[in-house]
């Protein structure tokens, strides 16, 4: 019996090493990145951990809140710049180019369905994203009807969220992301209270008319996006039959402009955009794994540009990130104890 309580000591020794070693390393490296030559690298590093609901004190264990305000907000820093060449450059075989004009301000018409299906006829595709430091899925739904704002029956702190699962089983949906934020005191909500303006068939179900609301993402009776700062009677005003709120946003790609400038840290990501032909783009990149740390909101911004948005706005992202698609979770989350519960979702129906 002593020879079990000698070996058990042993192991148990040689596990509280482990975890003693890699928190170290951890520390160290948490250290070279708040205090390394590279300035660019200490934002990212403040910004990565200041977007969590639970690890925002890790920063503040290697700078003061001067500094790290002054990282998160220089004070030289203006509004979001838009590109200047809102325009994609077309190249023909005798090699001259010439400007490919994206939709002009507000024109974002809603194709006929059957005019945007892929050759094989599919009105549904999903895709690999990869970039530097992310990889993730792409959806891409060319019958924008097909597109809703999943929600709950009521809100409120005597009610918890559902997981992606659940809405999907709802609505009968064929697959879906995350949507909008929800009240999280330390990464310990349950989803059941929004942490902003929810609409549902046209009606604020939580959230008032005269509240302004940043980073609004919703529908109206022609499924047409709309994205930007607005109060909930602006949003009604619109005509927006379904809506979410994430703040801070950001706004990615606002009338065929893509907007430059929004840093942020590296995360996982959920965003939405729309093309001029109505199509919808859902985009979820994982984060925090080895093989994909995240993404920043220009890398997402410039993603859902290139892949022809017109309008587009970063959705609630990080252990909240994710994507199903035919009954399967097609990316891996980031929360260690699994997936959590919301307030709201955007699905894709059947």
């Amino acid at each position: 019996m002593s020879r079990f309580f000698r070996g058990l000591g042993r192991t148990l020794l040689v596990l509280l090493l482990t975890v003693l070693m890699i928190l170290i390393l951890a520390l160290g490296a948490c250290a070279v990145l708040a205090w390394g030559p590279s300035g660019e690298w200490t934002r990212r590093f403040v910004a990565t951990f200041d977007e969590t609901s639970a690890m925002k004190f890790v920063p503040r264990l290697y700078l003061s809140e001067e500094t790290i305000d002054s990282l998160l907000h220089p004070a030289a820093e203006a509004e979001p710049a838009a590109e200047e060449d809102t325009f994609r450059e077309l190249s023909f075989e005798d090699g001259t180019t010439a400007p490919e004009p994206v939709a002009e301000p507000g024109q974002v018409t809603v194709a006929d369905p059957a005019l945007t299906q892929t050759e094989s006829g599919e009105w549904i595709e999903v895709k690999d994203i990869k970039g530097p430091s992310y990889k993730g899925k792409m959806m891409i739904v060319r019958d924008p009807s097909k597109v809703i704002v999943g929600t709950l029956d009521a809100y409120g702190a005597a009610y918890h969220g559902l997981y992606l699962y659940e809405f999907i089983e709802k609505y009968n949906a064929i697959g879906g992301t995350n949507a909008g934020g929800f009240y999280d005191p330390n990464g310990g909500g349950n989803g059941g209270t929004p942490d902003g303006l929810v609409i549902r068939d046209g009606k604020i179900a939580w959230g008032a008319p005269g509240t302004w609301y940043i980073n609004v993402i919703g529908f109206d009776g022609k499924h047409k996006l709309h994205v930007g700062d607005m109060s909930g009677q602006q949003a009604l005003d619109l005509g927006l039959t379904s809506a979410v709120s994430f703040s801070p946003g950001p706004v990615l790609v606002k009338d065929g402009v893509k907007r430059t400038g929004l840093g942020g840290g590296m995360n996982p990501r959920t965003c939405i955009g729309q093309r001029a032909d109505g199509t919808i783009l859902l985009l979820v990149l994982e984060g925090r794994k080895p093989d994909s740390l995240g993404a920043s909101y220009d890398d997402i911004a410039g993603l859902m540009f290139d892949n022809g948005a017109v309008n587009a706005a970063n959705l609630d992202g990080g252990s909240s990130s994710q994507m199903y698609y035919n009954g399967e979770q097609i990316t891996r989350g980031s929360n260690l104890i699994g997936m959590r519960q919301m307030a709201d979702a955007i699905l894709v129906l059947n």
